[in-house]
């Protein structure tokens, strides 16, 4: 796994989350919600329906809030008021069919273009690690569900952004990719500069979790 060298001096913290309140139609899901998203590994957990997906689409800003804000702290006061999702953060829904027309070698030179900091060498040690090779010139409709989530994990690794978001990283994945992304989830964990943060049921057994943010004990959660 190729290692990365990382500046002297690196923010406290990557994103904030102040006094939140989201609904999907009359149905509360965050009300007044306080966080922060340090550097390194952050685990977002919690039973079944308490907001984990919501949480990542939140501060991927690819959903917005009825009252509060989602603060990408990296930005300047002026830009972090921009809405969209922008080249520094990585998310992508793995029930999202926007990109089933394309090869997974076309998302990820579309990745390459777009996110400064991504890694060919990384994606590389991704694709042999994942067992990618024999996929990359088909379309994603034609891959399994397991497959086509490697395919959004290589992504995620590879392009090295500032706010990764993951969604259930070891769903519909055989042991010896199961053991692949523990090691590159480790290896986010290391990192200060930037956040990867990702959301599931309880904390996987061999991650080192930087920061663990329990949504089911979260007071102020309706």
């Amino acid at each position: 796994m190729p290692e990365h060298t990382l500046p002297a001096s690196a923010p406290a913290l990557l994103a904030r989350v102040h006094d939140l309140h989201f609904s999907y139609g009359t149905s509360p899901v965050f009300s007044g919600l306080n966080l922060i998203i340090h550097p390194g590994l952050n685990l977002v957990h919690g039973g079944e329906s308490c907001g984990k997906t919501s949480l990542l689409l939140l501060l991927a800003r690819v959903v917005p809030a009825q009252k509060g804000a989602v603060e990408w702290l990296w930005l300047d006061p002026a830009q972090s008021l921009r809405q969209a999702p922008a080249p520094c953060v990585y998310w992508m829904d793995p029930r999202d069919a926007q990109h089933d027309a394309i090869a997974a070698r076309t998302y990820f030179e579309l990745l390459h273009a777009r996110h400064a900091d991504f890694s060919q060498p990384d994606l590389d040690a991704l694709v042999q690690d994942l067992g990618l090779s024999e996929q990359l010139d088909k379309p994603l409709y034609m891959l399994s569900t397991g497959s086509k989530r490697k395919v959004w994990l290589a992504g995620a690794f590879a392009s090295r952004c500032r706010l990764t978001l993951i969604d259930e990283p070891f769903a519909a994945l055989d042991q010896r990719s199961i053991a692949c992304v523990k090691a590159w989830l480790n290896h986010a964990a290391q990192d200060s500069e930037r956040a990867c943060v990702f959301a599931d049921y309880e904390a996987p057994e061999g991650v080192r979790i930087v920061h663990s943010i329990a949504l089911d004990a979260l007071a102020m959660r309706v």
